[in-house]
């Protein structure tokens, strides 16, 4: 009897799509029934809605059964369950209440209108039942993710401030932790553990899941949760999967190095045999990677200090891009939340700022018109912000512009276009835009010196000492 309420149960995923479905078509009839032309869609929507009542129950029972299996958040399946039970009682009433209505509300329009509010209740419960299945399968983020980002692009995510730091810092607790966090947690946590795996603390790291232990001491190349990150992007078992945001190949490179170095949980990076390597990964992940051509060699004043000072308060990473000189890196990796009002704490520090990382922050349009004005840079970070071809074109102002990052904007040609006019201009990274073949190759026709980056990118499989890319033929 046990194996048949279990395959029962595992029918869920099946099962409860039809409820939704056929509740959602039997309100559609009635609101359509009531036009003169969809008057034979009348007779339709009682049966339509028994019928949807009796998938609403089985549904509902097909679910009690899998969640006794486990493997999910208590309680988010406890508010899911609930909503779905209410779901099914809420549909059987009406059932039975929308015939009474006939006998006891004779005025047409009357009646038209009750019909309509009993179904309201009904749709919001589907609704939310429906969500909150999609957050126990998918994550709780899964309605409005991140933007999802792969390879070098992807978001680094670390608790160190600066390279000063890491010595002293937790290799697990500051680097790696975090890395699981940002990309993992979503399918492997106390909200969700996709094959019987967590990996948010380590008793559940070190117990593993349903294939096994996940990480082997020493060995990162036999360790699953290592081989399942560097299997190509393409491979189903590929992890995370291809829709969620990537380790950068610095977070694959740390994770690798830790597994090597026995996978301490408490070890200071000072102590580790590669503590260089691991330092310099950690160095690609609180700032952008640059070139000397990015530095420029005529000389600056240093930077006023209450100006660094009001942007570092409010979590602003403000560093020296060398220590010959007082040209600075500011990155807003600890600010996501940043508006177009706050870019003007930069201005006083026009010259001196030649690099600025404003990734995935909710800057617009507006805010390029600030940042246009900062004459000395080199590099820009833009991707994965709301900006568009009109804030594009205020950034011709910046001649002094090597590299410039616009993945995942909403650039067309015309914004292509207008970034012609940028002569010294080395590197630009477009993909995941609306530009098109033909503007890219107009684009390479006018501007000879310009490398663009349009993606295509992929990961080897199982490399044994660092992280490369190569791009597909």
């Amino acid at each position: 009897m046990l194996w048949l309420t279990q395959i029962f149960g595992r029918l869920h995923p099946i099962l409860v799509h039809l409820p939704i479905g056929i509740l959602f078509l039997g309100f559609l009839f009635e609101c359509l029934g009531f036009y003169p032309g969809f008057k034979g869609l009348r007779r339709a929507v009682q049966p339509t809605i028994v019928l949807g009542t009796v998938s609403a129950i089985f549904s509902a029972l097909s679910g009690y059964f899998l969640s006794r299996e486990g493997g999910y958040d208590d309680r988010l399946v406890m508010l899911h369950q609930n909503f779905g039970i209410a779901t099914a009682v809420f549909a059987t009433v009406l059932c039975f209440a929308r015939q009474s209505i006939i006998t006891r509300f004779p005025e047409k329009k009357k009646r038209k209108r009750i019909r309509i509010l009993l179904f309201m209740p009904l749709i919001v419960l589907v609704t939310v039942t429906g969500h909150l299945g999609g957050s126990l399968t998918h994550g709780e983020d899964f309605l409005l993710p991140p933007p999802a980002a792969t390879g070098d692009d992807a978001t680094p995510a670390v608790k160190i401030k600066s390279i000063e730091a890491a010595d002293s810092a937790v290799l697990y607790g500051d680097v790696i932790e975090p890395i699981l966090e940002a990309k993992c947690y979503s399918c492997h946590s106390a909200a969700k553990q996709k094959g019987q795996l967590r990996l948010d603390s380590e008793e559940f790291i070190r117990k593993g899941g349903k294939h096994g232990v996940v990480v082997k001491t020493g060995v990162a190349d036999s360790s699953l949760l290592y081989r399942r990150l560097m299997l190509p992007l393409e491979d189903e078992k590929h992890m995370p999967p291809n829709e969620k945001s990537q380790l950068t190949s610095s977070e694959i490179a740390l994770v690798q190095a830790w597994i090597e170095e026995g996978s301490s949980f408490d070890k200071r990076v000072m102590a580790f045999r590669q503590v260089a390597r691991i330092k310099g990964f950690i160095s690609s992940l609180i700032a952008p990677s640059h070139t000397n051509d990015d530095i420029p060699t005529e000389e600056v004043s240093p930077p006023d200090e209450s100006a660094v000072r009001a942007l570092t308060t409010k979590g602003i990473l403000v560093v020296p891009v060398s220590e010959e000189n007082h040209y600075l890196s500011v990155s807003y990796v600890n600010d996501r939340k940043v508006s177009d009002a706050d870019l003007r704490d930069l201005l006083p520090l026009t010259k001196q700022i030649v690099w600025l990382n404003l990734g995935r922050t909710k800057i617009t349009n507006e805010g390029l018109k600030t940042v246009a004005q900062l004459t000395s840079l080199r590099q820009l970070h833009l991707e994965y912000t709301a900006i568009d071809d009109a804030g594009v074109k205020a950034l011709s102002s910046l001649e002094q512009l090597r590299l410039l990052n616009l993945v995942g904007t909403n650039l067309h040609d015309e914004g292509l276009n207008h970034l012609a006019s940028l002569k010294n201009l080395k590197k630009l990274f477009i993909y995941k835009t609306a530009v098109t073949p033909a503007a890219i190759g107009q684009f390479s026709q006018k501007t000879k010196n310009v490398t663009l980056d349009t993606g295509s990118y992929q990961l080897p499989v199982l490399s044994s000492d660092s992280v490369v890319y190569k791009r597909k033929s």
